[in-house]
């Protein structure tokens, strides 16, 4: 294990734990698209951890892998004891069946053909539930009524008949019904309307709390990222370069790619976000990653040693995680964290 995003004096044990996740694709010819490239990561109970990163560093991938739809290259992924790597494909199935995912298009992510008491009834028929016919309508008709959606209304209703915003309600819905633990948000709200977001979003953190739920949500809106979570972890190019509480991102980010994308944000000039200089805009290709630090190829802080070495994450301050061989001088240089071959692993992950 390389690092992973936990507060070490935490005592509880976490919903979901990942180690070095490795997520490679053959594109032929012998090349590699390095998609996710070992990082590790904690999730607590009750806790929303916000992945956040711009297109291509991925997140999706990162999620996706921990669902296993594809199973990763390589890595550790425990879902409360369950370790889910290696298992058969229907142990699998049944293990997951405790943590789900919605998707980035809600209407696409559905099945036209059917009507919304099917879709959210889904999970029920494939694990063949004991709920009886009259138990499992009202089973249904809470639960949609709980994602703000009114039974009566789209109850015979297909995804084409619906908004965009009331297609997320359903696929929320259908993940509620699993009784998960664990809630996996790809990108949930970036194909809807800014309304329709907000109104999203405040679902999800009623759900939240009423379900007892601990979310993973990944986005690329650093607003969005912000408001939802309490702890963002921050890819680039398949690494974690920063974690740390979400209410002082704004102030506490070290790494210059986290800054990075606090000045992109409209506005962050006048909020106060200084502006941060770049090589260049472009993103490296996960075909042939840069050697060293992934981000030295648009930092300006770079150096000779960023190309050499890769920065190891470190903590910088309780919670705060960064992987940057250039920290702030008024910040602590803080103590490496061991990786999974160092005998003092168990200090870290208790």
């Amino acid at each position: 294990m390389t690092a992973s995003p936990v507060d070490a004096a935490a005592p509880e044990a976490p919903v979901l734990s990942v180690r070095d996740l490795v997520v490679e694709f053959p594109v032929g010819r012998r090349q590699v698209v390095h998609a996710v490239s070992g990082i590790s990561l904690d999730l607590r109970a009750g806790e929303t951890l916000g992945i956040l990163g711009e297109s291509g560093c991925g997140k999706s991938s990162a999620g996706r892998a921990i669902m296993q739809l594809p199973a990763p290259t390589s890595g550790s992924v425990v879902l409360g004891d369950t370790e889910l790597v290696g298992l058969r494909s229907r142990e699998v199935r049944r293990a997951r069946a405790r943590m789900q995912m919605i998707l980035q298009d809600p209407i696409s992510s559905l099945n036209p053909r059917r009507k919304v008491k099917d879709l959210v009834a889904e999970g029920l028929e494939v694990w063949g539930s004991s709920t009886s016919g009259g138990d499992r309508d009202a089973l249904l008709r809470e639960t949609l009524s709980a994602v703000g959606l009114d039974p009566d209304v789209v109850w015979d209703r297909r995804p084409h008949e619906l908004s965009g915003g009331q297609c997320q309600r359903v696929c929320i819905a259908r993940a509620l019904l699993m009784d998960p633990t664990v809630l996996i948000c790809d990108e949930p709200v970036s194909s809807l309307d800014v309304s329709v977001q907000a109104q999203i979003l405040n679902l999800l953190e009623r759900t939240k709390e009423r379900y007892g739920l601990s979310v993973v949500f990944i986005a690329h809106d650093v607003a969005v990222v912000k408001n939802i979570s309490d702890r963002v972890m921050v890819l680039y190019l398949g690494k974690t370069c920063e974690v740390l509480p979400s209410d002082g991102l704004e102030v506490e980010a070290r790494h210059p790619y986290t800054r990075l994308l606090l000045a992109s944000v409209p506005g962050a000039e006048e909020a106060g976000q200084p502006a941060v200089a770049q090589t260049t805009t472009e993103l490296p290709s996960p075909l042939n990653p840069p050697s060293g630090c992934r981000f030295r190829t648009r930092c300006p802080l770079a150096t000779e040693r960023c190309a050499a070495e890769e920065p190891r994450l470190r903590e910088v301050a309780p919670g705060h995680l960064l992987a940057c061989h250039h920290v702030d001088p008024e910040t602590p240089s803080g103590t490496d964290i061991p990786s999974e071959t160092d005998p003092t692993l168990e200090e870290h992950h208790p």
